[in-house]
C-alpha cells in the first residue's frame, strides 16, 4: 500500500506581486465631461501610475520574478539522458526511470513555463512532491524540475568559483552522485577508480559503490583527486569539464576540526577578489541521532565561516532521507518517519531562520526501495543530485 504524501511544512513562501496599474482613461466609456474634470482624471490616474513604477523599481519583490534558469537550456525531447553513460547496461539506469517530463498542454508550444518560475517554488515543489507508486519516478508538487544534459550542468558549474559539499554519509552519497553524472558514469563514477583492485571493479559497481562499506570507502572526495589520479590506464573515467572545484567535507557532528575548517577556508580565499559566489551544500542528520542541537550548531559554525571571508557564500540545507522497511527494530522510535519528519520541518525552519535555502528529501524517498532501512541506491542519489543542480542554477551569479 501507498504511503501518504504530507506536504513539506512550512515551505518557502513565494513572494507575491503587484500587477501593473491601468490608467482608468482607457476603460471609462465616453461620456459629455467638462474638460477640467477629464483633466483631473487623467492627473490622478498620472499619480496612481508614477507610483507604481517607483514601487517596481524599489521593491524587487512586488513584480514578477525574472529568477528563470540562468543558463541556456535544451529544447529537444531527449528520450533517455543517460543512454551514453558508461555502465548504461550493466546498471540498468535510464533517466525515463527516474524523471518524468511535463507533458505539452494541448495546443500549447509554452511547456517551459510549466517549470519553476524561481527558487523558493522550485524548492517548495521539490520538497513537497511525491511518487505514485513505489519506486516510480518521483513528481515534484506543482511545477517542474530540469534534467540538465551534462554540458549544461557544466553551464550551470562555470558560474561559481567553487561548490562545497558539507555533511555526514547521507550527503556523501548525493555527492557520489553528483560525480557520477559529470564522469558520465554510473557504474564507478562516484569511486576512486585508480585504487581498486580488478576484482573490486566488479564487485563495486552501480548501487555497489554506496551499498557495500569496502566500497563506500573509495568514494571520491574532491574533482581535484579524480585530475591528478584518474588517468593512463584503461579505465580512465575523466569529467565532462572540470574548470569549477567541487569538493565534499565529511562531518558528523560540530564542532567540526580545525582541518575541516582549514579546507573551507582555503576554498574562499583561493581567488578573494572574484565576483562568483561559492555554494554550499549542508546536511547533518543520523550520524547525530537526528540531534536537533547539532545540527543548528552545525549551521552556525559553517556560516560563521563563510560570512568571515567577505565572499557571496549561499547555503542549502539538505533534510534527511526517509525511513525504509528494513530499519532495525531497535532504531524505529529514534529514526524512524516520525522522528525523521520532525527533524525534517524543524531544521528547514532553522534554515529559513538563517537566511539558508532548505530542500526536504523525505518525500522524494519515503515509496523508494532502501537496503538497510536508511541508505538508498544511485536512482535516488542521481535524482538528489540533479535537485541540487535545480537549486544551483537559480542562484545569481554576482
Amino acid at each position: 500500500m501507498a504511503y501518504p504524501f504530507p506536504r513539506f511544512a512550512s515551505t518557502p513562501q513565494t513572494p507575491q506581486y503587484i500587477q501593473g496599474i491601468e490608467s482608468p482613461s482607457t476603460n471609462i466609456p465616453r461620456s459629455p465631461k467638462s474638460r477640467s474634470s477629464l483633466s483631473h482624471k487623467r492627473f490622478v490616474a498620472l499619480i496612481f501610475f508614477v507610483i507604481a513604477i517607483l514601487l517596481w523599481l524599489i521593491d524587487p519583490f512586488s513584480r514578477p520574478s525574472k529568477e528563470a534558469d540562468k543558463i541556456p537550456f535544451s529544447h529537444d525531447d531527449i528520450d533517455d539522458y543517460l543512454v551514453h553513460f558508461q555502465g548504461y547496461q550493466d546498471c540498468g539506469v535510464t533517466s525515463p526511470s527516474l524523471y518524468t517530463p511535463p507533458t505539452k498542454p494541448h495546443h500549447d508550444k509554452s511547456k517551459h513555463l510549466q517549470y519553476c518560475r524561481n527558487r523558493a517554488t522550485l524548492l517548495e515543489s521539490l520538497s513537497a512532491g511525491g511518487r505514485h507508486g513505489f519506486d516510480t519516478p518521483f513528481f515534484p508538487a506543482g511545477c517542474h524540475y530540469r534534467w540538465y544534459t551534462t554540458a549544461e550542468i557544466c553551464m550551470i558549474l562555470d558560474r561559481f568559483d567553487a561548490i562545497v559539499f558539507i555533511g555526514d554519509s547521507m550527503l556523501q552519497n548525493v555527492y557520489s552522485a553528483f560525480n557520477m553524472l559529470l564522469r558520465e558514469n554510473v557504474a564507478l563514477g562516484g569511486l576512486k577508480q585508480w585504487n581498486l583492485k580488478d576484482g573490486e571493479r566488479s564487485s563495486c559497481h552501480c548501487d555497489n559503490q554506496i551499498m557495500r562499506p569496502e566500497c563506500f570507502g573509495q568514494s571520491i572526495t574532491s574533482n581535484a583527486e579524480v585530475r591528478e589520479n584518474d588517468g593512463g590506464s584503461n579505465h580512465r573515467s575523466p569529467y565532462y569539464c572540470e574548470r569549477t572545484p567541487h569538493i565534499f567535507l565529511p562531518i558528523s557532528g560540530s564542532p567540526d576540526s580545525s582541518s575541516l575548517h582549514s579546507a573551507f577556508t582555503n576554498i574562499l580565499s583561493a581567488s578573494p577578489d572574484s565576483y562568483k559566489p561559492v555554494p554550499v551544500i549542508h546536511s547533518l542528520s543520523l550520524s547525530t541521532s537526528l540531534s536537533w542541537s547539532l545540527a543548528t550548531a552545525s549551521m552556525d559554525e559553517w556560516l560563521s565561516l563563510a560570512d568571515a571571508s567577505a565572499r557571496n557564500v549561499p547555503f542549502l540545507w539538505v533534510g534527511p532521507t526517509a525511513a525504509g522497511h528494513l530499519k532495525p527494530p531497535g532504531l524505529i522510535l529514534s529514526q524512524g518517519n516520525n522522528a525523521l519528519w520532525h527533524y525534517t520541518v524543524e531544521m528547514a525552519k532553522e534554515a529559513r531562520a538563517r537566511e539558508i535555502d532548505a530542500l526536504g528529501m523525505y518525500n522524494l524517498t519515503l515509496q523508494a526501495s532502501s537496503w538497510d532501512g536508511s541508505g538508498y541506491g544511485i536512482r535516488v542519489g542521481l535524482v538528489q543530485a540533479m535537485m541540487v543542480i535545480n537549486w544551483l542554477s537559480r542562484l545569481e551569479s554576482t
